[in-house]
């Protein structure tokens, strides 16, 4: 198990910052020296996905990422018929790697610095939209979803599980990653 201190020493801050490319700003991170690490997923209704993450460097969480996005197997279970049984979709979505993995998220990625020294890292991301998604991107752009813009709704979330690290404090730490990319 991996304990990351927590080190509160700025007022929280909540940004948001423009991702076409959730693979190439993990690898960003990570070239940073972050460990990025999973706290919350979820697959909505409309087949979009959310996610929670922590970026922590040298045993601090430096910042907090909430993700909205579609990815590959968003994009297999476009590709099925509509009356496709149970076992179809399950084999759609086991091969859907086969065919390419990637992330774009859907809206602006959110995200809350924990550290002053990530904030002009993260603000100087930049990427481009990745050609072989765009008619996913398109796609559900287009749809009806009650999902889309949901990080404007989560964002009083976000700040509560900040702070939850913070008042969970035990000896200036928490413990961190249950899944680590």
């Amino acid at each position: 198990m991996n304990v990351a201190k927590y080190s509160p020493v700025m007022p929280l801050l909540v940004s948001f910052i423009e991702v076409h490319d959730g693979i190439k700003f993990f690898e960003y991170l990570k070239s940073l020296g972050c460990q990025i690490s999973e706290e919350v997923h979820s697959v909505l209704p409309d087949s979009s996905e959310y996610g929670l993450y922590t970026c922590i460097k040298d045993n601090d969480i430096k910042a907090l990422f909430a993700l909205h996005y579609i990815d590959h197997h968003y994009a297999a279970l476009l590709e099925l018929e509509d009356n496709a049984s149970d076992r179809e979709v399950v084999e759609a979505l086991l091969r859907a790697k086969d065919k390419g993995v990637w992330i774009a998220p859907v809206e602006y990625v959110l995200f809350v610095p924990l550290d002053y020294t990530v904030i002009k890292n993260i603000a100087s991301y930049v990427d481009e939209m990745q050609d072989k998604v765009s008619q996913y991107l398109e796609y559900y752009e287009k749809s009806e979803s009650p999902w889309k813009n949901m990080l404007k709704d989560f964002t009083p979330a976000l700040i509560a599980f900040s702070k939850e690290g913070k008042q969970r404090k035990d000896n200036n730490t928490i413990i961190a990653p249950h899944h680590t990319q």
